[in-house]
């Protein structure tokens, strides 16, 4: 597989063939059917990954990638949390925490609550307990037809997809 890179072309092995990794719905990682559940190899294929060109996802590893199969979201929020500051943050599966960003927040199909992270390169699913966390924010107006997160005194919309 040719890949180019800003600064030159390089040429790279594609493990593509011979190693199917999966991200399922609850951001575990497969190989090859294989839950990896080794949680240094599991927290270095998060940090690893990267979002393709086509829309894709892969990890690249020296000169080597391998696509990577997404069943919904690359990462899950497992928690909802506060700092000292009283700020709201995101704790999410990679072991990651980082600052809750409310317009970044959209509720897609199925009623699934989903946000950007890593300063928007990629998008997480919440997970139903952080979701339930988060709830405490949520606020209707009179009609309960709009939904709004309620944030350093804020109203902020909910879209959806």
């Amino acid at each position: 597989m040719t890949e180019t890179s800003d600064k030159s072309a390089e040429v790279l092995f594609d493990a593509t063939p011979f190693l199917r990794l999966v991200i399922d719905k609850d951001g575990r990682w497969f190989q090859n059917g294989a839950e990896i559940i080794h949680q240094g190899i599991y927290r270095e294929f998060c940090s690893l990954l990267e979002k393709t060109s086509d829309g894709g996802y892969r990890i690249r590893l020296g000169r080597e990638v391998c696509r990577v199969e997404v069943e919904d979201a690359p990462f899950v929020v497992l928690q909802v949390t506060e700092d000292a500051e009283g700020r709201v943050c995101i704790c999410l599966n990679d072991g990651s925490v980082e600052p809750f960003v409310p317009d970044s927040f959209w509720i897609g199909k199925e009623n699934i609550p989903y946000t950007n992270i890593k300063a928007g390169k990629f998008h997480a699913r919440f997970s139903r307990p952080a979701y339930y966390q988060l709830a405490r924010y949520i606020v209707s107006d009179e009609s309960e037809k709009e939904f709004f997160l309620n944030l350093d005194g804020k109203r902020i919309p909910i879209r959806s997809e």
